[in-house]
C-alpha cells in the first residue's frame, strides 16, 4: 500500500494523539472495508503504538512486525482467515505474560467480524479487565457481525473511502494502463484491494455502460422492469453495479455544484441526463449505499433489491423536480 495513505486518515492521527498524551486505550476496533489490506493497516498501526519514533518504518521494531515477528506484536489469525476459539484463548494466556522487548504487548486480530460469537464472549473478560500495558487491536470490514458488549468495550476507530484520485496514485506503478485504472478506482468501493481485484477485468466495462444506461434513460416505471430484468443476468455482480452508480451519481453531483467530475470519460458518458437536480442525486446516492447495505447484509433477495433500488432513483426524481 502506498506509503502516507493510511496515516492521512483520521482513524491514524487520533491513535497517534492518544500515543503522544500518554493515554492509549486498551482496545481499538479498526473499521475498514478493505479486506484484503486489512492485515496491512493492522501492521500500520502497530508500528505506530509500538515504535519509539511513532511507526517510522525503518527501525528494529517495525520491521520485525512487518515480518509479524516482533516478540510484543502477535497477529492473528495465525492460519486461515477465521479467527478459532483457541487464537482467543491464545491471546488471553498470553496476554498475562510481560512485555519481552518493550513496555507494550499488542495483540492484533484481523477479520473480527469472521470470530465466532463462543470466541467473542471469550474475549470478553480481556476487553472489560485488560492486563496491565497490552493493548488489542480488532480489524473488522463488518461491524454489525460483532456483539455488542465487545463493541461498546474498545475505541471504534474508521478508516474512510479512499477517493478515485487517490488510489489512483497509490496503484499507477503496478496498474499502468490510466484508463482502466481509472475505471478500476471509480467502480472500486473507495478501497485499493477491490480496485486491483477490477483492473483489467474484462466485464467491467460492459456493467459500467449498462449502470450508466440506466442512470441515464430510466425515466418510467416500465424502464425498472426492463433494467431490472438486465440487471438479473449480471445478479453475480450487483455490489459493482451499486458501487459504480455511487461513482456516477458523486460525479454527477460534483458537476451540478460546480465541481469537476473524476473520471471525464464518466462525465461525459451520464452528461445530458434529465431529472435530477442536486437532492434528486443526493437521494440517487443515499439510495444506493443502502442498497450495498442491504446486499452484503442481509442476503436480500436480487430481484427485489434490483426493482427496489431503480424505483428509489426514480422516486427521488419526482420528489426533487424543479
Amino acid at each position: 500500500m502506498e506509503g502516507g495513505l493510511i496515516e492521512r486518515t483520521n482513524a491514524y492521527k487520533i491513535v497517534a494523539n492518544d500515543k503522544k498524551a500518554g493515554r492509549l486505550f486498551h482496545a481499538y476496533l479498526l473499521l475498514d472495508k478493505d479486506e484484503k489490506y486489512l492485515r496491512s493497516t493492522l501492521k500500520r498501526f502497530a508500528k505506530l503504538i509500538l515504535c519509539e519514533k511513532g511507526g517510522c518504518g525503518e527501525c528494529r521494531v517495525c520491521r520485525l512486525i512487518e515480518k509479524e515477528s516482533y516478540a510484543d506484536a502477535v497477529f492473528f489469525p495465525k492460519i486461515g482467515d477465521k479467527i478459532l476459539t483457541e487464537d482467543v484463548n491464545a491471546i488471553i494466556e498470553d496476554s498475562f505474560v510481560k512485555p519481552l522487548e518493550g513496555d507494550k504487548k499488542l495483540f492484533a486480530v484481523s477479520g473480527a467480524q469472521n470470530m465466532p460469537a463462543a470466541a467473542q464472549n471469550k474475549l470478553l473478560k480481556t476487553l472489560e479487565e485488560p492486563p496491565q500495558n497490552v493493548i488489542l487491536l480488532l480489524g473488522a470490514s463488518n461491524p454489525y457481525a460483532l456483539l455488542p458488549t465487545v463493541r461498546s468495550r474498545v475505541k471504534t476507530l474508521e478508516i474512510p473511502p479512499f477517493t478515485d484520485g487517490e488510489i489512483v496514485r497509490a496503484l499507477e506503478k503496478t496498474c499502468p494502463d490510466k484508463e482502466k485504472l481509472a475505471l478500476a478506482a471509480a467502480c472500486g468501493d473507495g478501497t485499493l484491494g477491490r480496485a486491483e481485484e477490477l483492473y483489467g477485468d474484462e466485464e467491467l466495462e460492459k456493467l459500467f455502460d449498462l449502470t450508466a444506461d440506466i442512470v441515464v434513460n430510466m425515466r418510467s416505471s416500465r424502464d425498472v422492469l426492463k433494467y431490472s430484468s438486465l440487471l438479473m443476468k449480471n445478479k453475480e455482480r450487483m455490489g459493482d453495479v451499486f458501487s459504480i452508480a455511487s461513482s456516477l451519481f458523486r460525479d454527477m453531483l460534483a458537476e451540478k455544484e460546480g465541481g469537476r467530475a473524476i473520471d471525464p470519460r464518466a462525465q461525459e458518458r451520464v452528461r445530458g441526463a434529465e431529472g435530477y437536480t442536486a437532492g434528486a442525486l443526493v437521494h440517487a446516492l443515499e439510495k444506493t449505499e443502502e442498497a450495498q447495505k442491504r446486499a452484503a447484509a442481509f442476503n436480500a433477495n436480487e430481484t427485489m433489491l434490483a426493482e427496489w433500488w431503480l424505483f428509489a432513483i426514480l422516486e427521488g426524481k419526482h420528489i426533487w423536480q424543479k
